[in-house]
């Protein structure tokens, strides 16, 4: 069966895991999380800290995309609005990545 999507969903992959339908709303929350996260990384100085925050705060988003996000069966792949790093990802890639205006780059132009 095929998902159908409206305006009020976006497509999220979480790289490695699958996709989600989130509404607007769970697209505001995880912008936070992008936003705290490019805070974090701008601060090179302590890596010991910075590497498990950004885990924990990556577990959140996924956590957040996945509890409130609807699964869009694997036999279905449709584009992604956002894209989320794997678990994998290294501390060089994450500060490549999560930078600027993070992985959300123009939330406006995303929720409308």
């Amino acid at each position: 069966m095929s998902f159908k999507i409206n305006a009020d969903k976006k497509i999220v992959r979480i790289l490695g895991y699958g996709q989600f339908a989130v509404d607007n709303d769970t697209l505001n929350e995880i912008n936070t999380i992008d936003n705290n996260i490019v805070k974090l990384l701008e601060n090179e100085e302590n890596d010991d800290y910075v590497r498990p925050e950004f885990e924990r705060q990556l577990k959140l988003l996924d956590t957040m995309v996945e509890e409130k996000g609807v699964v869009i069966e694997t036999k279905e792949i449709l584009p992604s609005d956002i894209v989320l790093p794997g678990k994998e990802i290294t501390l060089e890639e994450e500060r490549k990545v999560f930078k600027g205006e993070g992985i959300i780059t123009h939330l406006d132009e995303v929720l409308y």
